[in-house]
């Protein structure tokens, strides 16, 4: 643990070999220097410690900040992965890491499902979880099995994605038109015309656009990516960066339009309208992978069942036209 004392120093708090076993305080002038001395107290201990699991007192919550000390700290969400890690540990009763079993995890699921957890949200914890343990055995800081290396997630049904039609599409940029946020109306035509995320179009710089481009820096899989614009469209989006804050803004414009969304879709439903009429209209499935970002063709190929031609070869191919035309 590294806190800010009341002089303005930072101070290193730790129990290397977990509660009950020496602890180490030190201050220093600044937070860098605090956690260079944090990771060389604990690469000391790991390297001068033989595992054994009768000795390794370390808990759950110990595994969690070695993971982030070591890896955690360097990734795009790592705080916000740390403190959910955290909070699933905390109701797991942060037990020793010896003890902790599959059967644990899978006791704890079945009690956050009955209390109408879903399952894709315990998946995430379970899937957190074990990359802590994956990571940490990489290098070489966990000498154990990951205990949940063979508990398998949770079946989830893969929910359709929604879409707008033409109509509905028209009646939200109307309602986004006649916002008294300039900017929805902006962002909107921006994410239903590229197939970005809201957050992606709502924050893109001025710096992004070239003729006839947009391209997005920071996305989701850290790649970035560009997509053509018409002319129009660019010139007229120029004029109007950097764009307001409106994710609001939209959710009142689909509420005035009348259109009902699944739920956790309200997010996407610009990109889900995009890569379905791109699809119906005949795009292909690779062009599109490319425009949405995706690093799995799996993700695109949930749009697939919208092409024209799509599963003709059934009508073809299939066994009852041999019998019918012979």
């Amino acid at each position: 643990m590294i806190k800010k004392l009341p002089s303005g120093r930072w101070q290193v708090d730790i129990q290397p070999g977990g509660r009950g076993q020496k602890r180490v305080r030190k201050s220093f002038d600044s937070k860098p220097e605090a956690l260079r001395y944090e990771r060389w107290v604990l690469n000391k201990h790991e390297a001068g410690e033989d595992w054994n699991p009768k000795q390794d007192k370390r808990t759950l919550q110990d595994l969690v900040k070695l993971w982030y000390i070591h890896h955690g700290h360097a990734l795009k969400d790592g705080e916000s992965r740390k403190k959910k890690l955290e909070a699933t540990v905390e109701r797991l009763g942060n037990p020793r890491a010896t003890r902790f079993t599959s059967g644990d995890f899978a006791a704890y699921r079945l009690v956050r499902v009955d209390s109408g957890i879903s399952e894709n949200t315990l998946n995430h914890e379970q899937a957190y979880l074990t990359a802590v343990f994956n990571e940490l055995i990489r290098q070489g800081h966990w000498k154990g099995k990951n205990p949940l290396e063979k508990l398998r997630r949770l079946k989830i049904d893969e929910p359709e994605l929604a879409f707008l039609d033409q109509e509905q599409i028209e009646r939200l940029l109307e309602e986004c038109r006649a916002s008294s946020n300039p900017s929805v109306y902006h962002v909107a035509r921006l994410a239903l015309a590229t197939g970005a995320r809201w957050s992606e179009a709502e924050s893109v710089k001025p710096s992004a656009f070239t003729p006839y481009r947009v391209t997005y820096s920071g996305t989701k899989s850290g790649k970035s990516r560009s997509v053509p614009l018409s002319k129009d469209l660019y010139q007229e989006l120029i004029e109007e960066l950097p764009f307001q804050s409106c994710y609001s803004a939209f959710r009142s414009a689909l509420g005035r339009a009348e259109i009902q969304l699944p739920k956790g879709q309200l997010t996407h439903i610009c990109r889900h309208s995009f890569a379905s009429h791109f699809v119906m209209n005949g795009g292909h499935i690779l062009t599109l992978q490319k425009v949405l970002g995706h690093s799995d063709l799996k993700l695109t190929m949930r749009y697939a069942h919208l092409a024209p031609d799509f599963l003709n070869e059934v009508l073809e191919k299939g066994p009852v036209k041999t019998i019918f035309s012979s």
